[in-house]
């Protein structure tokens, strides 16, 4: 193969502030790609317009375009660059995305503890490597809740008289065994920091049950959420450049996302990224 033939990663290196490029000769097919609305032109028609150009139903239209933005419009498109091409046409900001590209937690840094240094920070994770991360290699924060769902199956045994058995035994046995079986599931939501970088290394993410808060010094409080809110004051402090995004812990952002293969919480944390990327 000749030196001009390029080859490698799918990826090639982003600098700083850029988001990464895909290869134009990648190295095997992408995956189905899906349509993402960052913004809607100011028209009335606007949302059924959409719908129209990516063969919807109006309602259907209507429906996945409701909320905050973005919003995908098709989770599969076959012809996605001329989709979007329509779409730039009729004034939409509109872009394609691979589903292999929504970055997961085993994607990044969990952090467990924190360390501030003369230009940044050392992150530590859970297996004691330290991540270090300069605070102009910050580009963008978020803030959101990840729900963890738990079931346990509960079995407990009583006797309870029988008189059946009492009269097939002669008297001699009253009572039978009944087992119960309770099954009880509980959600609890864990708000979680999102520190996004833009010179190539991991993203970091903390949790805020799984995040020691020896980091605030004395600014440091019983309460874990309130030492969260007091962490991300500090990055917004210290990474004027970075802008702070709520929206994945905005009700109804997440919830109304498509069914995709992705998590829907890693979807929204990926679109809010990539819509940042664009101004919007």
């Amino acid at each position: 193969m000749g030196d001009d033939v390029p080859t490698g990663d799918i990826l090639n290196p982003r600098l700083p502030g850029q988001r990464p490029v895909l290869n134009p000769w990648p190295p095997f097919p992408l995956s189905p790609m899906f349509i993402t609305l960052g913004r809607l032109p100011d028209h009335p028609t606007a949302i059924a317009r959409a719908a129209r150009l990516a063969g919807l139903a109006p309602a259907d239209g209507a429906r996945l375009l409701a909320g905050t933005f973005p919003r995908i419009l098709l989770r599969v498109a076959t012809e996605p660059d001329a989709l979007i091409a329509a779409l730039t046409a009729e004034g939409f900001l509109a872009w394609a995305s691979d589903p292999a590209e929504v970055t997961t937690d085993a994607r990044r840094v969990l952090v467990r503890d924190l360390t501030w240094t003369a230009d940044g920070f050392l992150a530590q994770d859970a297996q004691g490597a330290s991540h270090a991360c300069p605070f102009t290699a910050v580009r963008l924060l978020q803030r959101g809740a990840r729900t963890h769902t738990s079931t346990e199956i509960e079995k407990t045994t009583t006797r309870q008289l029988s008189l059946g058995r009492a009269v097939l035994s002669g008297g001699m046995m009253l009572t039978k065994k009944v087992t119960q079986t309770t099954e009880r599931t509980t959600h609890a939501k864990e708000p979680f920091l999102l520190v996004q970088r833009q010179d190539g290394a991991p993203d970091l993410i903390m949790y805020e049950h799984r995040l020691s808060y020896q980091c605030l010094g004395a600014e440091m409080g019983p309460a874990t959420l309130a030492n969260l809110g007091l962490l991300t004051a500090r990055f917004q402090k210290l990474c004027p450049q970075a802008p702070l995004d709520d929206r994945v812990g905005r009700p109804g952002f997440v919830a109304g996302l498509p069914l995709m293969t992705a998590d829907p919480v890693d979807l929204g944390l990926f679109l809010v990224s990539e819509a940042r990327y664009r101004g919007c």
